[in-house]
This record gives structure tokens, C-alpha cells and sequence, in this order.
């Protein structure tokens, strides 16, 4: 609540927060009107707030997985083969990189992975992974919307996603905030 308090400059205690039908949560009392998506999971908590656009947010920590198995069963043929062209010890965190923006963005449309975000395309950079700690804003395919997604330090894959991509390219009018403070997003 101190991340929407921020962005509205109203004190934490007239701000509610509530989940509605689905288990989005949604915001009351003076922060009415903004989005937030929520992700957690294995010693991480990562929140975006937006009052510009729905947000989703994802976060993974990166972990042993047999990425390409999981991308080839899970993921579109094109994402598959792209990371199957990284090289093998890249393979669970590009693994990851591509579930976190799709679960971001799912997350973003209130559909989540099985109303599409799974089959979502992808925009596939072919120098990857990008500079560590850094979130590069990429267009959505076919949509109106941006994601975000890099790895952070800690090994923490990290992707947020708006219905709308900011007009600037900067992730403006998107606030995040992860915890524990070093895996904090730049």
C-alpha cells in the first residue's frame, strides 16, 4: 500500500485493498482507480502499481529446470526454438524469461496463462539475455501492450506488463517494488 500511497500522495491508512471475483486485487478508498498485480514465490515478493494502465507482474527465482522440456510442451514452436538456439546452460533462465512476461501479461489482461498469455508471441531479441538488472520495454505482438522482463540480481527473472505501452518507452506510470530490498528493480 506504501507503493500506491506514493504514486497518489495519500496517506497509507485511506488506502483498502480487496481481491474481487477472480483474485485480482483491487484497490479502495482513496487509491480507487489504480491497478496492482501481486506475484510471490520461493523467498520473493514483487508488486506493480499503475495508474496509467492494468498491470500483471511475474517474478521467478531462477532455478535448476529443464527449460527447453518445459518450453516445448508448454510454449508456442517459435518459442521454443529460440530457446533451444541459446546456449544449454541458458536454457532455464530464457526458460523463464519467456513464462514470466507471459504470466505478466495474462496477468495484465486479467486473463492469466490459460485464457492466452501462454500463446502470447513474444518479442525475441537474437542477443539475449540483456544486460543484468536491466528491464527493457519490448511491444507486445498484435496488442496495444508492453512488457518488461529482465533478470535482477539474486537470480531473480523479474517481468511487468501493461495493457498499454507508455507513450515515451519508459516504463512511466508502472511502479514496482520487490522484496527482499536487494532484489530490489532499478
Amino acid at each position: 500500500m506504501s507503493t500506491a500511497a506514493d504514486l497518489l500522495g495519500a496517506p497509507a491508512g485511506e488506502i483498502g485493498v480487496v481481491r474481487d471475483q477472480t483474485g485480482r486485487p483491487r484497490f479502495t478508498g482513496a487509491a480507487r482507480g489504480l491497478h496492482a498485480s501481486i506475484s510471490h514465490g520461493r523467498g520473493v515478493v514483487a508488486v506493480a502499481v499503475s495508474a496509467v494502465t492494468p498491470v500483471g507482474v511475474d517474478v521467478e527465482r531462477d532455478r535448476a529446470l529443464p527449460g527447453a522440456a518445459l518450453a516445448r510442451r508448454w510454449m508456442a514452436p517459435a518459442d521454443a526454438d529460440w530457446l533451444t538456439d541459446r546456449p544449454a546452460p541458458l536454457h532455464t533462465s530464457a526458460f523463464l524469461w519467456l513464462w514470466t512476461q507471459k504470466e505478466a501479461i495474462g496477468k495484465a489482461r486479467g486473463t492469466g496463462l490459460r485464457g492466452g498469455g501462454l500463446r502470447q508471441p513474444l518479442v525475441l531479441p537474437a542477443v539475449w539475455p540483456d544486460p543484468p538488472g536491466s528491464l527493457p520495454l519490448r511491444p507486445v505482438p498484435d496488442s496495444r501492450a508492453g512488457v518488461a522482463c529482465g533478470v535482477l540480481s539474486g537470480g531473480l527473472v523479474l517481468a511487468v506488463a501493461g495493457q498499454e505501452r507508455p507513450r515515451s518507452g519508459a516504463a512511466d506510470g508502472i511502479r514496482l517494488l520487490t522484496s527482499p530490498p536487494e532484489a530490489t528493480a532499478p
